[in-house]
């Protein structure tokens, strides 16, 4: 079945996702939560989505104040993100464990949901881990932003920027796509803010489920070299020939280890 979407609610208000329901193959695999990075939407997985879900129902929410959901107002922290993410899962009836798949921003917010609620958690998959130190936290956040101008030239700037940041494979029209995620009211402002002041190490290392973690040679590629010394018992993947945009520059490879991962037996991943 392809892609649908839909809305849901949190304590922030409505969130906006991306569903996928199984077809015709068997439908008792946990459902799969997939998690995007900042500034971006759930429009990171729109390919990834309909192979995942063949055989699970597959769900990419949008955080709060990103892509089509309503914003946190004031500060940005990855634990509202969390409790946001958690509440649409129950009230979209996720009553038993299920998995994570988390990307950039999304690994910290994976993590946080599965210490908020680690019933409720089964297995989780780590793309592009941010383990930054104090100091590169600090460093992010004391860059100023791209100032606004009604002449446009901010927005020149982030396409640059978008541009730049091109993965190996990613197609035209995704770069296009997280362009105009940067261009929605408020998201710039949001940015990398609740990223940056999050300590993810603590979080990961006390996480007690079956973990894998897949480096990419991304902006994060040192960083990710960092999750896998923090967690030696995880599952590990390098993906040296992939950068951003990698569930839509390699959907089906993304769909293969996911699922080799997820559906492996507890004690065999």
């Amino acid at each position: 079945m392809g892609v649908k979407r839909g809305y849901t609610d949190s304590r922030f208000g409505q969130i906006h996702f991306r569903i996928v329901h199984p077809g015709t193959e068997s439908s008792d695999k946990p459902p799969l939560l997939i998690l995007h990075l900042s500034p971006n939407s759930g429009q990171v997985f729109s390919s990834f989505l309909p192979l995942v879900g063949r055989d699970r129902v597959a769900i990419a929410p949008d955080y709060p104040g990103y892509g089509m959901s309503d914003p946190i107002e004031g500060e940005q922290r990855i634990t509202d993100y969390a409790a946001a993410m958690l509440d649409a899962s129950e009230s979209l009836g996720l009553d038993t464990p299920f998995d994570l798949l988390g990307y950039h921003t999304g690994t910290a917010v994976a993590l946080e949901m599965a210490q908020q609620r680690s019933d409720l958690v089964r297995k989780i998959i780590l793309v592009a881990v941010p383990v930054l130190t104090a100091e590169e936290r600090a460093a992010g956040a004391a860059l100023p932003m791209i100032p606004f101008d009604t002449d446009g030239n901010f927005a020149q700037q982030e396409w640059r920027r978008s541009w730049k940041w091109r993965g190996p494979g990613q197609s035209d029209a995704s770069v296009m796509a997280t362009f105009a995620e940067k261009m929605r009211p408020g998201v710039r402002e949001r940015g990398a803010t609740a990223i940056l002041a999050y300590d993810i190490a603590p979080t990961l290392k006390a996480a007690t489920h079956s973990i894998m973690i897949v480096r990419v040679k991304d902006d994060l590629w040192q960083a990710s070299k960092r999750a896998q010394a923090l967690r030696p018992d995880a599952e590990y993947l390098e993906l040296s020939d992939y950068g951003h945009g990698l569930f839509h520059a390699a959907p089906d490879m993304m769909d293969t280890i996911t699922r080799k991962f997820l559906d492996a037996p507890d004690g065999a991943d």
